[in-house]
């Protein structure tokens, strides 16, 4: 296999380390970020020892300020000079009580939906210059049970609960990275594909922020004897980054079995265009 350049958003651990420890495994070089600099720095060297790879870098950046992502592409640009996949892995849950970033917008919007759509944005230059470019983003089987979106109200200002904003961040994310492949062709790009992925229920350090609750944690430990292996998580991610049954497709959503539909109740153009136009004017002043 050819060796890629691939950027891995949240590999600090869970699905993300995962992620980078196979595709280290497999000889290609692996820019890891995170968020905590000890925790990062150690994913870093467990991924290299374990893979015995010496092309592992890593990065730090909290992604809760979109001020601080570009700073982060800033950085990779100086380091690279193309990138062949982007694997927008970081996400998170937050508490039921709504809570906004320093930049003014919830938590939960902002990591799961506002971070991947600016960093693909701002590593696009990096993307066009690969021979064949890959868009990963990590989404959830948990965007089927969001319930109806009020595009009115995106950062859910009323009726915000933990569970609404993470099911429907994660609807969101989908259709950004849909209409994605209409903005390539739009912009005349032709080398880059996007896919969405979902883990399943894998046992990842994912609802850190949302199992404060004895309540929640207790829900928590009871589901999580039934929830999948991070290894298992990890795999259409990896399948969606370097295989090679998928050159020349685009715009798919895959899970544990392959190829899969996600939720199409609340999907009509018009509401995906709604979506990309209010977080393009969000990160606009980042890009």
């Amino acid at each position: 296999m050819e060796s890629k350049i691939i950027l891995i958003t949240g590999a600090s651990d869970g699905i993300g380390k995962e992620t980078a420890k196979t595709l280290a495994k497999q000889g290609h070089t692996i820019l890891m970020h995170g968020r905590n600099p000890e925790k990062t720095k150690s994913a870093y060297e467990e991924v290299k020892a374990e893979s015995g790879n010496n092309k592992i870098e890593y990065l730090t950046a909290d992604f809760l300020s979109l001020a601080e992502i570009r700073k982060f592409a800033d950085k990779i640009k100086e380091k690279h000079d193309h990138l062949d996949v982007l694997i927008n892995n970081a996400g998170a849950q937050f508490t039921n009580k709504r809570e906004t970033t320093v930049e003014g917008h919830e938590k939960t919007m902002t990591i799961n939906v506002f971070t991947p759509h600016l960093l693909t944005e701002l590593l696009l230059p990096l993307l066009e210059k690969s021979q064949s470019a890959r868009v990963v983003t990590v989404s959830s089987g948990a965007h089927k049970m969001s319930g109806k979106p009020d595009l009115s109200d995106i950062e859910l200002k009323n009726k915000y609960s933990m569970a609404k904003a993470y099911g429907i961040s994660k609807l969101y994310v989908i259709w950004i990275m849909r209409h994605f492949v209409k903005e390539m062709q739009k912009r005349g790009i032709n080398n880059i594909a996007f896919y969405t992925v979902h883990p399943g229920s894998a046992q990842t350090s994912l609802g850190r922020e949302s199992t404060g609750a004895l309540g929640t944690r207790i829900i928590y430990f009871l589901w999580k004897v039934m929830m999948n292996s991070v290894a298992e998580g990890a795999a259409p991610s990896i399948k969606a980054a370097v295989s090679p049954e998928l050159e020349g497709v685009t715009g798919k959503y895959y899970g544990l079995k392959g190829e899969e539909k996600p939720s199409e109740k609340y999907y009509t153009p018009e509401n995906e265009q709604k979506v990309w136009d209010y977080s393009m004017n969000v990160i606009k002043p980042y890009l």
